[in-house]
């Protein structure tokens, strides 16, 4: 082994980094264990309490978006106060079953009081409603890529590809076949309000705006609750990173998928470097407070319009929910 020689002349072997890396692992383990309970112990309650009244307050906005879609679809069949509960009712569920599982549950709520209602026509009720969704989604891209989160690539040529093939397969199925037609206007006709726009941005566009608002807002406390900035960077990626809970169709998924989300594009937003731990707490609090808080209000709500008084009544009205048999699409559409 070289030596190496002191200023003195004395001779002595070299020193050896990180010695016993054994040892040493684990007191950086439990240093970081210690700063995140740090972080979670010193989270401010009434910021967190805030965002979560903010994001349950923007599903509530949202259901009523859904009753002007549903009004137009079903003139004179959904009233505003049960079409609301619908909607927060399975938005709540959307951490435990994912957002298509919540969709299913919003559908069949809807079925079993709007008896004119189709599966299709529902589905494209849906459609309408999450129509202004995407389009803001696309305009948050656009203005995170302006103010430099991350950038935008182009689809993957498959996708493309697959496009451009489904449109003239679906032409041709609805061209060949009489089920398909009924089930293209049925969902023809849960696009009803898309038809009238000046309907659509009296009765639909605000909701629409105001629950997008709140979302925000919500993300903006859930930052400060940390003591992490709130530059408008951030606050887009966090709710980019929120949303991106419903990117896995897979039950349970959801939140895991936003903490996953959460952890790493707010580093990447932040306009300089924060904090890992209160990172990391964001990315645990966060997904789990909402998860939790919806859980707990969507049974409410459902044991409210099935009237269960029990536990054992809430789960037969939870199996209700597919007991019921699906009505072909011809016996609902219009004459």
């Amino acid at each position: 082994m070289s030596l190496v020689r002191a200023p003195d002349g004395t001779p002595h072997p070299p020193a050896r980094r990180r010695s016993f890396p054994g040892v040493l692992a684990p007191a950086a383990l439990v240093a970081s264990g210690d700063r995140l309970l740090g972080a979670l112990s010193g989270a401010h309650v009434g910021l967190l309490v805030a965002a979560v009244a903010l994001h349950v307050g923007g599903q509530v906005c949202r259901g009523l978006a859904w009753h002007g879609v549903l009004a137009a679809a079903f003139p004179g069949g959904a009233n505003r106060r049960p079409a609301c509960a619908w909607h927060v009712c399975a938005a709540g569920l959307s951490g435990v079953l994912s957002a298509r599982g919540a969709d299913a549950v919003r559908i069949a709520l809807a079925r079993r009081d709007l008896r004119a209602a189709t599966v299709p026509a529902l589905a494209g009720t849906l459609a309408a409603e999450a129509s202004f969704e995407t389009v803001f989604g696309l305009v948050l891209a656009l203005v995170a890529l302006r103010l430099g989160v991350g950038g935008l690539d182009a689809p993957p040529a498959a996708v493309l590809v697959a496009l451009a093939v489904a449109g003239p397969a679906l032409a041709l199925l609805l061209a060949r076949s009489a089920r398909a037609r009924r089930i293209g206007r049925e969902i023809t006709r849960g696009l009803a309000v898309l038809r009238t726009p000046r309907r659509w941005a009296a009765r639909v566009l605000p909701w629409q705006v105001a629950a997008r608002l709140l979302r925000l807002g919500a993300a903006a406390c859930f930052l400060l609750a940390f003591g992490l900035p709130v530059a408008p960077a951030v606050v887009l990626a966090a709710c980019a990173a929120q949303g991106s809970g419903a990117a896995l169709p897979l039950p349970g998924a959801g939140p895991a998928t936003v903490a996953a989300a959460l952890a790493v594009a707010v580093p990447l937003a932040a306009p300089g470097p924060v904090e890992p731990a209160a990172i990391a707490a964001l990315a645990l609090v966060w997904p789990a407070a909402l998860t939790a808080v919806g859980v707990t209000v969507s049974l409410a709500l459902l044991a409210g319009l099935s009237g269960a008084r029990t536990p054992r009544a809430l789960l037969g009205a939870v199996r209700s929910l597919r007991a019921r048999p699906a009505r072909p699409a011809a016996a609902s559409v219009a004459p």
